[in-house]
């Protein structure tokens, strides 16, 4: 029996490596790191995203194949440590914005989330695109359990949950609404209209406004 004074902080801690030699292969493993994703990042200013490869990006980046493997399994995941940053900070300032919300109605507000996700979009489209694709492709992307979504989900729910509670709406199924805003925001549905279809940016923007804020 432990005695009546013991605490959980008098347990002994796991060891923690102090040797020299662990601090330099968490140095080289950053190293490693930062020389991929600055390759990647290079090569897709310089070329095509879609023709980016993984052999391509370990010759540039000057490591093997197997280093590069053992970090990324495939090119979506360099994509993905890519935008990591830049997304989460996206979303914490649309987070932000609900919980200091400028003066004006909730469907004011979803229309000014739904401008800056389009302009989020629009600069990021494509290699959000590749992303989403090479996710599918491993059968281990589904869109409605992935992070961003999730919280992208829970932001535009309030506001239209608001819009109905301040009888700005009529009742309406929030979940679906939601959900088919989502999939009509998604790089892909964004790329056929402006590369197919030759939607500008203000175009869509408009479309989308009309159908999800004016619309319900």
């Amino acid at each position: 029996m432990k005695p009546d004074n013991f605490k959980k902080d008098d347990m002994p801690s796991q060891p923690v490596c102090k040797e020299p030699s662990c601090g330099r292969r968490e140095e080289r493993n950053s190293e490693y790191r930062n020389r991929i994703l600055a390759t990647a990042q290079s090569l897709c200013n310089k070329q095509q995203i879609e023709t980016v490869t993984m052999y391509q990006i370990a010759q540039e980046a000057g490591v093997g194949q197997g280093t590069l493997y053992r970090r990324y399994s495939h090119i979506g995941e360099i994509y993905t440590d890519l935008l990591h940053t830049t997304t989460s900070q996206f979303i914490n300032s649309l987070e932000s914005s609900l919980s200091a919300p400028e003066e004006g109605k909730a469907l004011n507000q979803l229309a000014n989330i739904i401008r800056r996700i389009i302009d989020f979009v629009d600069e990021k489209a494509n290699i959000l695109s590749v992303i989403t694709s090479v996710h599918t492709e491993k059968h281990s992307f589904t869109l409605h359990k992935k992070p961003i979504f999730v919280r992208l989900r829970s932001i535009m729910e309030t506001l239209i949950q608001q819009a109905i509670d301040q009888g700005e709406i009529q009742e309406l199924d929030v979940t679906l609404t939601v959900n088919a805003l989502i999939a009509s925001l998604s790089p892909e549905q964004y790329l056929y209209h402006r590369e197919i279809l030759g939607y500008n940016k203000e175009r869509f923007t408009a479309g989308i406004c009309r159908l999800f804020v004016k619309g319900i």
